[in-house]
């Protein structure tokens, strides 16, 4: 017999009272009164605690892998979107669709805010009788209302001082600088490639004309 089954199964015949008709009432040692033995009895034998033990390191190896290969399924970004659902338990599909649609309204929050942000943002130049396109505004906008303010202040100090600077040196008959009518030492890409916002806003300054 499998010592497993003696989770199921008593000891038979010979597993109920001691001693026959000589009066006995309790049970074998190791069983209940139903001739089963217990969970902790069973496991008290060495082979029968090996055999669960084993049991059970198969069983968390197994979910172990299983979990592993969802994981990765549902992260490998080759497969479909029907392709990842199949793999998903009914739970797991729900959870991805409110998760899905989650993220697809925080997208549109996020993009209707910078909507209203450029649109300020563009109020705020033509203010200063500054007019850029709109692949340069969206550097100086953000989600933030404090932030996209500075920015566009900043950049409209840093405009003017640039042309200011160009409009002196036409006067005195020196050629202009790099970005106000001049050969430009820095391409347009090169320039949005800049880090630093601060940089970034003053070389966009300085070479308004590759912009425009």
């Amino acid at each position: 017999m499998n010592r497993l089954q003696l989770f199921a199964e008593g000891d038979g015949d010979g597993g109920g009272a001691e001693g026959g008709n000589g009066g006995g009432t309790g049970a074998t040692a190791g069983t209940d009164s139903g001739g089963v033995m217990s969970f902790d009895d069973f496991l008290q034998t060495e082979d029968n605690r090996a055999e669960f033990d084993r049991r059970v390191q198969k069983a968390v190896k197994t979910a172990v892998s299983n979990a592993q290969e969802k994981w990765k399924a549902l992260t490998d970004d080759k497969l479909s979107e029907a392709e990842k659902l199949a793999k998903m338990t009914k739970e797991e599909k729900a959870e991805y669709h409110n998760k899905k649609l989650e993220k697809e309204l925080a997208d549109l929050k996020r993009q209707n805010v910078i909507t209203e942000m450029a649109k300020t943002a563009r109020k705020m130049l033509e203010e200063e009788g500054i007019n850029i396109p709109d692949e340069l505004l969206g550097h100086l906008v953000s989600e933030n209302a404090e932030n996209t303010k500075a920015a566009v202040e900043t950049f409209s100090k840093m405009y003017k001082a640039a042309v200011q600077a160009a409009v002196k040196d036409a006067l005195k008959g020196n050629p202009p600088k790099a970005g106000t009518g001049g050969k430009a030492t820095m391409t347009k890409e090169q320039i949005l490639a800049v880090k630093n916002p601060s940089e970034r806003q003053r070389l966009i300054a300085e070479n308004i004309t590759l912009f425009q």
